[in-house]
């Protein structure tokens, strides 16, 4: 009897989570983070793009408070260039670089007339609805080109 309750027991878990995973499909998944960068060649410049990997052209990925490297030094610096915020390329996203980030998005929603979520976070939603990247006179320079050479609306 104790085992056809244990076998019983064990049906029913297994049941459960196949119907939980039938049920829930469209429950989004977070993107793993961004831990490089892609580097374009633009009008006699280079454009850096967070990405999984480096120059993979996989920007299926987020950045958010704990983050730390090359990816998130691309953010910061396209951030201050572009838009003006004052926060230095630390390669640390610390609450500084959340709260710049949240600046950013309400500036995009303003202009784009979007209502992309102010989160402080970077990800595919701030990078399509306009996020600017700075462009950099040499490709292995980290001080963007004079003027604030940037590009917005990229959705690589």
């Amino acid at each position: 009897m104790t085992r056809i309750r244990s076998t019983c027991a064990t049906t029913a878990v297994v049941i459960a989570a196949a119907v939980l995973s039938a049920v829930s499909p469209g429950i989004a998944q977070a993107a793993p983070s961004c831990n490089s960068f892609t580097t374009y060649a633009i009008d006699g410049g280079y454009m850096r793009v967070p990405t999984i990997g480096w120059d993979t052209g996989n920007y299926n990925c987020e950045l958010g408070r704990g983050n730390f490297g090359d990816a998130v030094r691309v953010v910061q610096v396209s951030m201050r260039r572009c838009m003006g915020q004052n926060i230095a390329d630390d390669r640390d996203y610390g609450p500084k670089t959340a709260q710049a980030m949240k600046n950013v998005q309400t500036t995009l929603n303003a202009w784009y007339h979007e209502n992309i979520a102010v989160d402080g976070r970077y990800g595919p939603q701030t990078r399509r609805t306009g996020f600017p990247f700075a462009v950099f006179p040499t490709f292995t320079t980290w001080t963007p080109r004079e003027g604030g050479y940037c590009y917005y609306k990229i959705d690589p």
